[in-house]
């Protein structure tokens, strides 16, 4: 076959595919096996492919860029929905139902205005008034919309993008995922998710979940027989090479995804905020109505009196009583709080990024503002994930690199052998010259020991020894295997793994002349003394074995026992210098952090000595012993539970479990498959960026791009921040919702009109909402937040302490509303117009002025939570705060000198102008003041699992949270920021 290949192989310009993409893709759909073995099996299919399943497709193809092989069967990106319009979301916010409502009777309001002849010259404008109030809101909201758009797109170019390791040209090279053709070589491991429709080449106990595509929960093994792979599905066991048939919209993930129209969901609190935002809602309905009603029994009452003299212009108060009424319902109706979710997380997401934390789901950064607990791994989080060999011991000679002795050249060829044979890994060679690591990191140094220390070709050793059996990595017994062929007639099993486990397995020590001696008590003895003082020194210890086998060889049942040590090494790898300070900074913010390896457990009390974790008063146990102790000795262990070591992935998920029993919000690290399902019991999964595998990034929540733990901190810091954030803007706008109804009903009442106009409470709504949302929902974070414990996992989204400031500033605001309200004709020594003929109008326009001034000032106060008096810390750090607050003063001067009619202002002088901002500007002392009242503390609320009492009455000691909050744990891993960030605010 090759031959008949040759010439079309070296030049892509003239190849001519004698199968269509539709073809291959139905292949895949009815897994068609028939169609597969008549078209000459993956060897036919290949040769259709123009591929050599030996080197993979040619450079001179690469070269040109597989100009025919895109338009034949097109390229591995899934399409998107096009973005939309600024138009289209324009249209989409006019879907809002009261907005529609607004528009109807401002149209009305001018179609009566201009019939009634009394009231043709003005009457026409409170109606265009709103009308073009109504286009600022629809303008604001789109463009929110719009640069939730392009923010999304940016978080999805960067969350896709990733490197497969393909076979081109007969090297083994990393290619962007976007850049896999039809055809090419797929080399898939252990943790990979994979790229593209294809088939089985060649492999070793391929093993892949399907769940994913099938709904099969039974891990599928993949051999000759059964081989073919789908897109979007995990390899969990094994190793092997893949023929792409399939890539972009033509896999069935892609014709799956195109199907896909799901509806998002929100995240915990945006749950409760719309919970909180459509019961004030519902309030402020009622208040619309008994506002109308009110205005209307008056209006009536007056007639009736001859106050108000009839004529069919007088149709048009009603329609302005209905206009005031479904105001009271705009200003009501907080949708600024789900707004202010979207913008704080959107913002947070962004932030977050530079902070090398890519967050794929949008709950972890509200959950992760309240998490108490961290179980962090130790390889590449704790430390610098650069493994290096530094000590070691071969055939009786124990060494430091810096001073290796010789070892003879049958000892340094079988360590050698066993070094690049039982691999995956690969060294290769960048444009720069630097050395890039390819697999695992600890399999890299081992092969860098191989080249620059026994000055060995590993690549060249690797190729000598054809592969007949391969036995990937196995976490319950921490080992690897590979059975190589050394001739024809012998093939020989070399092992490395945990010296602990693998040892109890070995009869024999290679001696200094490399030859096999039985294992002696003293020899034992010997390798455990190696062992635990490499360990001592924060060395991550690995044991190299082999066994010589004959046919038969039963390739299914490796051996077990009878092996030859062959070497031990120790590994370094440096604790990252930041997270000392890290593990410090987390202890203060009442976080507590444990450390959990697979790394014996005097490796792992070095390195969380040396880090932080580990105190005088901790405890570090063995995985084994820690998974067989009863539950209830574990709960009481936990205040000191510091280190797990040699942790199992059951090990990690029971103690994750354990501790959100007890009502804690656990953080926890992984970059193995094996640590998916702890990931995702965990309440904020982070996975490792660089080392983690695919299946770990797909069950995280947050992933760390620089496999770094001082990130996690950043991460907590942006999560408290953004709770505290959405606790802001609360604050401030349900005091504004309070005072504006309260004060519309009470003038409608008692006056028959509403002391704010239409107009003006549109302006409000706007303040309050949109702009307010802004202004409060991207204040930075700062070190003073993990200075404080967190935030409980039931703590009520509304505190005392705000309860004090709401209260207190709404009955400060409407006290001072109702005295300009109804003792205006007494104040004239602060309002020298008061006896004008135009007085009334004054007097609106100075309660409407005062009321704007009142609630920025008030924004200013609700910057700060607690009992800081300095409400001013970090203001002008704050840019987008600022411009905001500058916008908004600016725009409210023009309303009130210009605007005239249309906001039914009357232009004010210097002096009452004074006065409405020396007013307004009483709410910040009397915030202030409002901070030495004392509350008392917030209740958590707690939620016992029921059938945890029943099951355990006499042992259980502490209240069990559970119930509602799992269920949403578990529903809320599967929302992705795709759906939150394309979520339309029209439709909230």
């Amino acid at each position: 076959m090759q031959s008949l290949l040759s010439e079309d192989l070296e030049s892509g310009e003239h190849l001519h595919f004698q199968i269509s993409a539709d073809k291959l893709s139905n292949i895949i759909k009815e897994n068609d096996q028939a169609e597969i073995q008549a078209r000459g099996g993956v060897e036919g299919i290949a040769k259709l492919l123009y591929t050599d399943l030996r080197t993979g497709l040619t450079q001179s193809e690469q070269d040109q860029g597989f100009p025919r092989r895109k338009e034949n069967f097109g390229t591995n990106v899934l399409l998107t929905p096009p973005a939309k319009s600024l138009l289209r979301l324009m249209w989409e916010a006019l879907g809002d139902r009261t907005l529609q409502i607004l528009i109807v009777a401002a149209v009305v309001s001018i179609v009566l205005g201009l019939s009634i002849p009394e009231e043709r010259k003005t009457g026409w404008i409170e109606g265009t008034a709103i009308l073009l109030a109504v286009v600022i809101i629809v303008t604001v909201v789109s463009m929110n919309d719009y640069n939730k758009e392009k923010q999304f797109r940016k978080l999805s170019a960067v969350k896709d993008a990733q490197s497969i390791k393909v076979k081109r040209a007969g090297n083994d090279t990393l290619v962007s995922i976007f850049d896999l053709q039809v055809g090419d070589l797929v080399i898939l491991e252990n943790g990979d998710s994979i790229p593209a429709d294809g088939m089985f080449v060649s492999g070793f106990d391929l093993s892949v979940d399907e769940s994913s595509m099938t709904g099969e929960s039974e891990l599928v093994q993949k051999d000759q027989r059964n081989n073919l792979l789908l897109s979007n599905t995990k390899v969990m066991e094994g190793s092997g090479l893949m023929l792409v048939l399939a890539v972009g919209m033509k896999t069935q993930w892609g014709i799956y995804k195109a199907l896909l129209d799901r509806e998002s969901e929100n995240t915990p609190l945006q749950e409760k905020l719309e919970t909180l935002a459509e019961n004030i809602g519902k309030a402020g309905l009622g208040a619309a109505i008994l506002t109308f009603i009110a205005l209307v029994i008056v209006w009536v009452i007056r007639i009736v009196q001859g106050q108000i003299v009839w004529s069919w212009g007088e149709l048009s108060s009603i329609v302005d009583f209905v206009i005031i009424s479904i105001t009271i319902v705009v200003v009501a109706v907080p949708e600024g709080l789900p707004l202010a979710v979207t913008i704080s997380l959107a913002y947070s997401m962004m932030k977050m990024m530079k902070d090398q934390n890519l967050v794929r789901h949008l709950a972890a950064c509200e959950t992760m503002g309240g998490a108490t607990n961290i179980c962090s791994d130790k390889t590449g989080t704790l430390t610098q994930n650069k493994m290096t060999v530094l000590q070691g011991w071969i055939a009786g000679k124990r060494f430091d690199v810096s001073n290796l002795p010789s070892f003879s050249r049958d000892v340094a060829h079988l360590f050698a052998e066993g070094l690049a044979c039982n691999s995956t890994a690969y060294l290769t060679v960048d444009s720069t010259g630097r050395t890039e690591y390819v697999g695992s990191k600890t399999e890299c140094a081992l092969l860098e020991f191989c080249k620059d220390k026994l000055g060995i070709d590993w690549l060249l050793l690797r190729k000598s020894f054809p592969v007949e059996r391969r036995y990937p990595f196995n976490s319950t017994n921490k080992e690897m295997s590979t059975l190589i062929r050394v001739d024809p007639a012998k093939c020989r099993l070399h092992k490395k793994g945990a010296p602990e486990l693998v040892i109890p397995t070995c009869s024999h020590v290679l001696n200094a002349a490399g030859q096999p001696i039985a294992m002696t008590e003293s020899i034992l003895n010997e390798l455990k003394k190696v062992v635990e003082d490499m360990a001592s020194d924060g060395l991550r210890t690995l044991i190299l074995v082999c066994a010589d086998k004959y046919p038969p060889i039963d390739l299914d049942a490796p051996p077990t026992d009878r092996f030859i040590v062959v070497g031990i090494v120790g590994i370094k790898d440096p604790l990252r210098a930041e997270v000392p300070d890290a593990v410090d900074q987390c202890k203060r913010a009442g976080v507590f952090v444990r450390m959990v390896t697979g790394d014996n457990i005097l490796t792992a009390r070095h390195i969380a000595t040396e880090c932080g974790i580990l105190d005088d008063h901790g405890i570090a146990i063995e995985g084994p012993k820690f998974r067989n102790m009863p539950t209830q000795k574990v709960i009481e262990m936990l205040p000191r539970l510091q280190v797990i070591a040699r942790a199992s992935p059951e090990d990690k998920m029971k103690l994750v479990q354990i501790l959100q029993d007890q009502g804690e919000v656990v953080a926890s690290t992984g970059d193995g498959t094996n640590d998916a399902p702890q990931l995702k019991q965990a309440d904020v999964g982070f996975a490792m960026g660089k080392a983690g595998t695919e299946v770990a990034k797909e069950a995280s929540d947050i992933i760390l791009l620089d496999d770094n733990f001082a990130s996690i901190v950043k991460a907590i810091m942006w999560g408290r921040n953004v709770y505290d954030s959405i606790r802001k803007f609360l604050q401030f706008q349900l005091t504004v919702n309070i005072v504006a109804v309260a004060i519309a009903f009470i003038g409608a009442v008692s006056t028959g009109e509403s002391p704010l106009s239409a107009v003006q409470m549109l302006w409000v709504n706007m303040i309050m909402d949109t702009m307010a949302a802004l202004a409060l929902a991207t204040e930075q974070p700062t070190p003073a937040l993990l200075e404080r414990p967190p935030y409980g996992r039931f703590d009520n989204l509304i505190s005392n302490r705000m309860w004090r400031q709401i209260i207190g500033q709404a009955v400060f605001q409407l006290i001072l509303f109702c005295t300009i309200l109804y003792a205006y004709d007494s104040l004239w020594f602060i309002f020298p117009r008061t006896l004008d003929l135009n007085s009334n109008d004054v007097k609106h326009t100075i309660i409407f002025n005062t009321f704007v001034f009142a609630q920025l000032f008030n924004e200013i106060n609700s910057r700060k939570l607690g009992d800081e008096l300095n409400v001013f810390s970090g203001f002008f750090t704050n840019y987008i705060f600022v411009v905001v607050l500058v916008l908004s003063v600016v725009v409210q001067f023009l309303m009130v000198q210009f605007a005239g009619a249309w906001a039914q202002t009357t232009a004010l002088n210097a002096q009452e102008w004074f006065v409405c901002v020396g007013l307004g500007f009483i709410s910040l002392p009397i915030g202030i003041l409002l901070r030495f009242i004392p509350v008392p503390a917030d209740k958590t609320r707690v939620i016992p699992d029921r059938e945890d009492e029943l099951l355990l009455p006499d042992t259980r000691t502490l209240s069990v949270f559970e119930s509602k909050w799992k269920i949403a744990r578990k529903v809320l891993a599967q929302i992705r920021v795709i759906n939150a960030f394309r979520r339309p605010s029209g439709h909230r």
